[in-house]
């Protein structure tokens, strides 16, 4: 399948739940984003929709069906790269999440040896052990509203933009932080 052919299929699901009365969507890179709508959140899984890489894509999607609220739902590793402005989340067209890490622990005042620390690891999940050791968790929370601008941001145009909610969670489904409380979100996402 061409991404263009993908593109437009992860789009006609949209357009399914759109046209099935929804107003609020889920966007999850894949399946361990559904899994933990489901298990963390406890909310119905009948809103989430995969956007795979396409990030900017399926935000724009969402705008153009007339969604009022597009929640970003995804392990750190993955979004990420949209604090950064990447909005094509696969590897071969851009990375720079250690980058993105670093600078944003900067901005909280981290010390240069867990700035190194992080900016030598390989994977997100290297990154986050050293944050935790560190007692920078609070980058998540962080992270998760410079999330929300770099997508309001992107829809700086839009007439009536939706409003835009990120929650990050670990592998093994533990919440690392969000733009707002969870439970807040949650509690709209059940409306």
């Amino acid at each position: 399948m061409s991404e263009e052919s993908w593109k437009r299929s992860l789009s006609l699901e949209l357009e399914i739940k759109r046209a099935s009365g929804l107003t609020r969507v889920i966007l999850v890179p894949g399946n361990h984003g559904e899994r933990f709508v489901r298990e963390q959140m406890g909310v119905d899984t009948q809103a989430v929709v995969t956007m795979s890489n396409f990030v900017g894509y399926m935000i724009e999607e969402a705008v153009r069906l007339g969604f009022c609220q597009i929640v970003l739902v995804g392990h750190p590793g993955k979004l990420i790269k949209i604090a950064a402005g990447i909005f094509h989340t696969h590897s071969h067209i851009a990375d720079a999440r250690m980058e993105t890490l670093v600078a944003h622990l900067a901005l909280l005042g981290a010390p240069l040896e867990l700035l190194t620390l992080v900016g030598d690891c390989d994977t997100t999940e290297a990154a986050m052990e050293h944050i935790e050791a560190y007692g920078f968790g609070h980058i998540y929370n962080h992270l998760a509203r410079r999330i929300c601008l770099r997508v309001m941001q992107m829809l700086r145009f839009t007439k009536t933009p939706p409003v835009c909610d990120a929650i990050l969670f670990s592998f093994d489904n533990h919440i690392l932080g969000s733009n707002r409380p969870v439970d807040e979100i949650a509690k709209e996402l059940q409306c």
